[in-house]
């Protein structure tokens, strides 16, 4: 007799432990939280108060589960200011920055011959200003109807599950959170940086097949160059950061000079599991999986890294992050929850990144 014999007697069930599920490390999202402290982090009943949705079952898995995170000096100077907007009046802060004008430097130009009239007209000062703007941020997204909706929990459902229905969804919050924070920082590194190619490639649709123009040794030396020319800081142990894609990594990895020249320093694998890679001439790099990746017209896929000078981001708090439950609740039987944060995003002087562009 078996179970095909008397399938009444036998029924599957889902155990209470989890698997791994793999995840980035979110790496711009870390510098960003670390800079202002925070994060998200549901309560365990979720939904208007009083008519809180809890469940039964066991916790379900931390947002930042093998994601280890450590606090750092270089989340902490990668962000040139740090604003808080909470009872400031307006949600505009305007950041001044000095502009220093290059003349002539001649000894012959600048010499004062006895009898000579020095000019009474004078000459003028220059100073630029960036604005850091405060917007209201929520989630999750309704792709489907392009639009920020909640997760809902069923207090019905919510007492005969595996693992307890408000730590699923908070889970699902954290994360979703962590990877828009991330998703933001890239996008403005990507549209505000200068572009540096390989050797011999000027744009991005010069690349005709893929593999064409990999990023090389001497295009890392390049961006070291103009980074040095253009007199950007380093961080305190003389370092810049930069942060590849897995394609140009394996690229720089084939390189006999990236070869002799890189070094491993453990105390950046401490802090950043998973991503740092090594260190080489002036930069620390890092490893990141949610770095943009587009096809050109030759359906060849490009990648965008970055190198960072530190002082690079702005970033402003008002309200901290916090989950926020609608009062639609059907009775207090459906909790409808959302992630809610008041947040600025800005670069304090575009000049300060380079888009490290190469082919697949």
């Amino acid at each position: 007799m078996s179970r095909f014999d008397l399938p009444q007697e036998f029924f599957d069930r889902t155990d209470s432990r989890l698997l791994v599920k793999p995840e980035p490390q979110y790496l711009y999202g870390i510098w960003f939280m670390d800079a202002l402290a925070l994060d998200l982090t549901p309560p365990e009943m979720l939904g208007v108060a009083g008519r809180e949705v809890g469940g039964v079952g066991a916790a379900y898995t931390a947002a930042e589960r093998d994601r280890l995170r450590l606090s750092n000096p270089l989340s902490r100077d990668i962000c040139s200011a740090k604003v808080d907007f909470t009872a400031a009046p307006g949600g505009t802060v305007r950041l001044n920055r000095p502009v220093y004008a290059n003349t002539t430097y001649t000894e012959a130009s600048r010499k004062i011959p006895s009898g000579t009239s020095i000019s009474t007209t004078p000459t003028r000062i220059g100073s630029e200003q960036n604005n850091l703007t405060l917007f209201r941020y929520g989630g999750p997204y309704d792709a489907t109807n392009s639009r920020v909706a909640p997760f809902p929990i069923e207090a019905f459902d919510a007492n005969m599950g595996v693992h307890r229905q408000s730590s699923i969804v908070g889970t699902q919050l954290a994360r979703d959170m962590h990877r828009f924070i991330d998703a933001v920082q890239v996008s403005l590194f990507d549209l505000a940086a200068t572009a540096i190619y390989p050797d011999g490639m000027t744009a991005v649709n010069d690349a005709t097949v893929a593999g064409m123009f990999p990023f090389t040794y001497e295009q890392l030396t390049r961006i070291e160059r103009d980074m040095d020319i253009a007199n950007l800081p380093t961080f305190a142990d003389g370092f810049r950061a930069l942060v590849l894609t897995p394609t140009q990594l394996q690229q720089l990895d084939r390189d006999p000079e990236y070869q002799k020249s890189a070094r491993f320093f453990p105390e950046y694998n401490v802090l950043f599991p998973h991503v740092y890679e090594k260190s080489c001439k002036k930069f620390h790099i890092f490893r990141s999986t949610t770095l943009n990746t587009t096809n050109n017209s030759s359906s060849v896929a490009i990648q965008y890294g970055h190198a960072i000078a530190p002082g690079a981001m702005l970033a402003g708090m008002g309200r901290r992050p916090r989950v926020a439950s609608s009062t639609d609740d059907n009775y207090g039987e459906t909790a409808k929850v959302i992630w809610i944060a008041d947040l600025g995003f800005g670069l304090s002087d575009s000049s300060f990144v380079y888009s490290v562009r190469s082919s697949g």
